[in-house]
């Protein structure tokens, strides 16, 4: 594994579009059980704004929505179908809500473009254990128990896959519990593996943010789109989600 990551590295530096759906694919060549990056990376993004939207916080009944366009090569987060009935200029008025998601609004700032980003976690899939990111603490009692607990629910999510023989059970839980240690080491380290690399390099060119406007006033409907890190200042063009949809 170690050397199919060092090949990408240098396959990326050779080769900047080096894709997320072509790494998947390397990867399910030495692992048949490998997680999709993108797969992996775009659930946990929705999951991560379904758990953290409160529309009583908010003035509007939306929330940003994950997207990976395999076609174009690019991950969107995205909110569609915001009416505009005021007088803003539509700058003004996608800023404005930008505003309202700090966390997004970070990542769109250049100042804050290398800070990490927690809806993104997911695509850093040597942090997760199934369908979570362990974030562990350095706080030895607490840390044993996280494990603790991820192994109790590994047991009981595939409890089906258990059977009369202890000693194949044994095997099983044993290869969950090195998973666990790894991510724990590698975690309270601070270390990045090759894939990280390549992944941080990757979501610094792929990702996008868009925010749909119907213009009520004006009946149009436009988007407004940032590149993170660039500007705040969007960049508007009439589109309709219709047409954003199938990409």
């Amino acid at each position: 594994m170690k050397i199919l990551f060092i090949f990408l590295i240098f396959s990326a530096n050779l080769f900047p579009k080096l894709t997320l759906e072509e790494i998947d694919l390397m990867r399910s060549y030495s692992d048949l059980d490998a997680k999709s990056i993108i797969q992996n990376g775009t659930s946990f993004c929705n999951d991560y704004f379904k758990r953290n939207f409160s529309s009583t916080e908010l003035n509007y009944q939306n929330s940003f929505t994950c997207k990976f366009s395999k076609r174009r090569n690019r991950f969107y987060v995205y909110m569609l179908a915001i009416d505009k009935k005021d007088s803003k200029s539509l700058k003004e008025f996608c800023s404005d809500i930008l505003l309202s998601w700090p966390d997004i609004y970070e990542h769109v700032d250049r100042k804050f473009k290398f800070k990490k980003i927690d809806y993104l976690s997911g695509f850093y899939i040597e942090n997760f254990f199934y369908d979570k990111v362990i974030d562990f603490s350095d706080k030895y009692e607490d840390d044993q128990r996280i494990i603790s607990n991820e192994l109790n629910n590994y047991i009981l999510k595939n409890r089906d896959n258990f059977s009369n023989n202890n000693v194949e059970n044994n095997l099983l839980i044993e290869k969950e519990i090195k998973k666990l240690k790894k991510i724990y080491k590698k975690i309270l380290s601070g270390t990045k593996t090759d894939l990280d690399i390549l992944i941080d390099q990757i979501l610094r060119d792929v990702v996008r943010y868009k925010i749909f406007v119907n213009d009520i006033v004006n009946f149009k409907s436009y988007s407004c789109n940032w590149i993170p890190g660039k500007n705040m200042d969007p960049y508007v063009k009439r589109e309709k989600y219709s047409e954003f949809e199938n990409i």
